[in-house]
């Protein structure tokens, strides 16, 4: 039994490692972006993934309204920190935002655009 649980957990321990290391790079670049910390903006739009994902579409326009008026609410503080990189920020945030509202747009479109808005987010100098 000993050497059951001494199996599990040493082969659970690498994942569990791997998934926190997979996790916070991202968290952690949006928070040291040149356009200062991000991550809220960042904890919206992986809300809207998540809402998308379980089928919940209405869900999904509501949180992405709700990120439309942070950045809308930031735009000119950002913008003064660096407008490149906001541009950059300010163009994923509109694709994403009219893919979600769009009628006809799918699930996997939706997903796209969010997935590349996150991946923007994380890190917008790239």
């Amino acid at each position: 039994m000993k050497k059951l649980f001494l199996t599990l957990a040493l082969f659970a321990a690498p994942i569990a490692a791997m998934t926190f290391v997979n996790v916070q790079p991202s968290q952690a670049a949006a928070k040291l972006s040149k356009l200062g910390d991000l991550s809220a903006m960042r904890v919206i739009v992986a809300d809207t993934l998540k809402l998308v994902d379980a089928g919940d579409i209405k869900g999904a326009v509501k949180r992405v309204t709700a990120f439309e008026s942070a950045w809308d609410k930031n735009a000119a503080k950002l913008k003064k920190r660096d407008a490149k990189l906001w541009h950059k920020l300010d163009v994923a945030s509109d694709v994403a935002l009219s893919t979600v509202r769009y009628p006809s747009a799918t699930p996997d479109e939706m997903k796209k655009d969010l997935g590349d808005l996150l991946a923007t987010l994380d890190n917008p100098g790239l």
